[in-house]
């Protein structure tokens, strides 16, 4: 049976250099949350890359990252920084011409390297910030930096707080989603469908 090809005459399941690749790496994306990704269809062609505002912090490029992913190079993408320091501006999803969604594929990895026990700062943060969100369904920047920096944090921030509050850009008092059963039902809903799903836990 004749192998398929792209548009551009390579194999579907070979990257542009001619290896072939490994979907290990790509499925464990694909089920955590990287669905509408298309991870085999990258080319390579850097546009990710060439967009992205925090590429001179990263020490892998997006474009590097999902040749990484492509080849199963698992252990690589967990120690990258690149995770942790995406901001999910959307600009490489929004310029691919493949869409291959780099922003989606990190997030997922992020979450994959979260729960395989990968601990830094940005993981730390993570953790916080979504224990917070899960509390009241709204996040309370006071009490995230209470928690993730402490008391010198949250004085080193005052300046910058009371500016904000000020200006109507952050409350002083914390908030509430306006239907927190519904909220918290939608949460419980999640977390059976990872119990039910080996693959998305």
């Amino acid at each position: 049976m004749k192998r398929k090809k792209c548009f551009f005459g390579l194999k579907v399941d070979r990257q542009v250099d001619g290896d072939r690749m490994n979907g290990g790496a790509m499925a464990k994306v694909l089920a955590e949350g990287g669905q509408a990704a298309a991870i085999s269809a990258c080319m390579q062609c850097g546009t990710c890359s060439g967009g992205c505002t925090n590429i001179d912090r990263m020490d892998v490029s997006p474009r590097k990252l999902i040749l990484m992913l492509q080849r199963g190079d698992w252990e690589s993408v967990l120690k990258s920084n690149t995770l942790w320091l995406c901001s999910s501006c959307y600009i490489c999803t929004s310029r691919c011409p493949r869409g291959v969604r780099p922003s989606d594929v990190i997030e997922a990895a992020k979450a994959i390297a979260i729960s395989e026990g990968i601990e830094n700062d940005a993981t730390r943060f993570h953790e916080i910030f979504v224990e917070l969100v899960q509390k009241r369904g709204i996040l309370f920047e006071p009490e995230l930096m209470q928690k993730y920096g402490g008391l010198k944090a949250m004085v080193d921030q005052a300046p910058l707080g009371i500016q904000l509050a000020l200006k109507g850009k952050l409350s002083p008092l914390p908030a509430s989603v306006k239907n927190p059963d519904q909220f918290h039902d939608a949460l419980e809903k999640r977390k059976r469908t990872r119990t039910h799903n080996p693959d998305l836990s």
